[in-house]
């Protein structure tokens, strides 16, 4: 009886698998906000739906002038594949004035296999990530049999770039989805403009690495090559246009040339682009290239601090004469000092430093109250802070006091930071890096900074493998820690869409942008007089670093109270 029952289960499984499905191939088209990861076959257990209404098939959108509106339109493909699939924008119309299509961007999101999770909180998967410009029909495949319901979700990640000369209003338009088998569906968009402006020059910096030799070794070209600076310039030119600054030498150059220190700049076309792109901070190591450290029984020798200093000088005068001597920080040459050796060496270096020019900040990736107290104070060596978030938490308290003094806090996140903090992993929900803004405002700080976008050391490919941290004892395996773009020369071979010059983006770094812009309406708030009800709005949905809402639905209704209180003031 039993042997009779299992070939019959298996009848029915094999008839299942090789007969022909009855079931009716479906395609929908619907809309999610951007603060959500949408994976191939599930969306996030925070869903970011507030701004959709699935009865009249409307996206509900906001935003102010000069900001980018970003969202997902999705499309899930049951029972069959879809080939030639595009996506079509009308302009955005309130009367008279026009949002014209051509600000409206389409990005596919490539979804990249994670095969090892970022930590307890991580997940297997496969995650959305790098964003690349739709310029191809889009051929999307359902699931395979084995799966069972053959069901896939490709979402599509929309920027809608609002001019800062656009007139307020209540826009409406469409997006229309269509693939070789005729219209698969439209999504109707109202975008509501506020009469608020971004300022063109950024409050908060945020500084992000990039790593010229793994871009070098990416790209397979030689790093003194012309080929190398037209290609890294695309890189820096990515990054100023999402409102970053590279954390780069901006083309300096120092030598010893007839027994004199000599410091030029070699590529003043990339100063140019710095300039153009609105960077914010160039922080420039005080340490003479080219010239070997030299100590004596009192630290450095006096000849070596003169070195240091010369070059201070020549930096500074570079920097006055090119208009970014308001920009400038002198940016200690360790990072992270360890031991009380290292403290030392540190006020040594800031003893040779400080004299050149008081008002030119120096600064360290260190917390003001030392791990060990024996290795003494660099409070009054130091005066521009960049705070490991670990620190942020477990000493709030020397960041008011830092900030009372008169000196300048930002925090970083890296590898040792782990959950319930922010990070930024790729199978973590995509509220952390939206929040990344909302804690920095939460603690007073001046911006934030990220060690390197570019870290493809331990990989050969990102396209391929994104769990890019693996050989560190720092809390490996983690996909996408230091890796937060991806190299344009591989679009085409591994989604079917053009190559870029330069690098592609990803969604992380959108969401990154996403958070500052909001920073930048907090302050706004603060200079119109608003201190008190914005440090209210704030602490609702963040009350300390490990203690911050994930759910994007509170998230935008935290910023929509800013924009109403803005708009009270105004």
């Amino acid at each position: 009886m039993r042997s009779t029952t299992n070939l019959s289960y298996l009848l029915v499984t094999l008839a299942a698998i090789l007969l022909p499905r009855q079931a009716t191939a479906t395609v929908d088209v619907w809309v999610a906000g951007s603060t959500e990861k949408i994976q191939d076959r599930n969306r996030s257990p925070l869903p970011h739906d507030r701004i959709w209404d699935a009865a009249t098939r409307t996206a509900s959108l906001d935003g102010v002038r000069g900001e980018r509106v970003p969202f997902h339109v999705v499309i899930t493909v049951e029972e069959e594949n879809r080939h030639g699939i595009t996506l079509q924008a009308s302009d955005f119309r309130d009367g008279d004035n026009v949002l014209a299509a051509d600000q409206i961007q389409f990005f596919y999101e490539h979804l990249t296999k994670i095969y090892a999770p970022s930590g307890r909180h991580g997940k297997r998967g496969y995650w959305p990530d790098a964003l690349v410009p739709l310029t191809q029909p889009l051929r999307i495949n359902a699931a395979p049999l084995h799966f069972g319901l053959r069901k896939r979700n490709q979402p599509i990640w929309v920027e809608v770039t609002v001019p800062v000369g656009q007139q307020p209003g209540n826009y409406e338009g469409t997006i229309t989805v269509s693939s070789d088998d005729g219209e698969l569906g439209k999504v109707n968009v109202k975008l509501t403009v506020w009469d608020i402006a971004l300022p063109e020059d950024r409050k908060f910096p945020v500084n992000i690495g990039l790593w010229e030799d793994h871009i070098a070794q990416m790209h397979d070209v030689d790093r003194d090559s012309a080929e190398f600076r037209e290609i890294f310039h695309q890189y820096v030119a990515f990054f100023l246009d999402q409102g970053f600054d590279p954390r780069t030498n901006p083309g300096l150059l120092g030598e010893m040339k007839d027994g004199k220190y000599v410091l030029e700049c070699q590529q003043p076309e990339l100063e140019k682009l710095f300039l153009d792109g609105g960077r914010q901070q160039f922080m420039i190591s005080p340490k003479p290239m080219g010239v070997p450290v030299s100590h004596d029984e009192n630290g450095f020798s006096e000849d070596y601090k003169e070195y240091v200093r010369e070059h201070c000088r020549q930096v500074i005068v570079r920097a006055k004469e090119h208009g970014w001597y308001d920009k400038l920080h002198f940016h200690m040459p360790i990072d992270e000092p360890k031991s009380a050796q290292a403290y030392e060496t540190l006020r040594h270096w800031a003893a040779a430093v400080r004299p050149v020019d008081p008002s030119v900040p120096i600064s360290l990736t260190e917390q003001p109250a030392p791990e060990n107290p024996a290795w003494g104070s660099l409070v009054g060596h130091i005066d521009a802070w960049i705070i490991n978030g670990n620190y942020v938490y477990m000493d709030p308290g020397s960041i008011v006091e830092r900030k009372q003094a008169g000196d300048h806090v930002t925090w970083y996140i890296s590898c040792d930071q782990l959950y319930p903090q922010p990070n930024m992993f790729i199978d973590r929900e995509a509220a952390d890096m939206r929040m990344v803004s909302w804690i920095t405002a939460r603690y007073g700080m001046d911006g934030f900074l990220y060690w390197t976008a570019t870290y493809w050391r331990e990989v050969k490919d990102p396209w391929v493998d994104a769990v890019s941290w693996k050989c560190s004892p720092c809390n490996t395996p983690a996909a996408g820690e230091g890796s937060l773009i991806y190299p344009g020369h591989l679009v085409y071979k591994y989604t079917r869409q053009g190559n870029v010059d330069g690098p592609v983006g990803s969604l992380r770094l959108a969401m990154l942008r996403e958070g500052f812009e909001e920073l930048e309406l907090v302050q706004i708030l603060r200079d119109l007089g608003g201190e008190e009800v914005a440090d209210e709005i704030i602490g609702d949905i963040c009350r300390d670093l490990r203690d911050f809402s994930r759910d994007p639905n509170a998230i935008d209704a935290a910023r929509d109270r800013i924009i109403q209180e803005i708009l009270k003031r105004q």
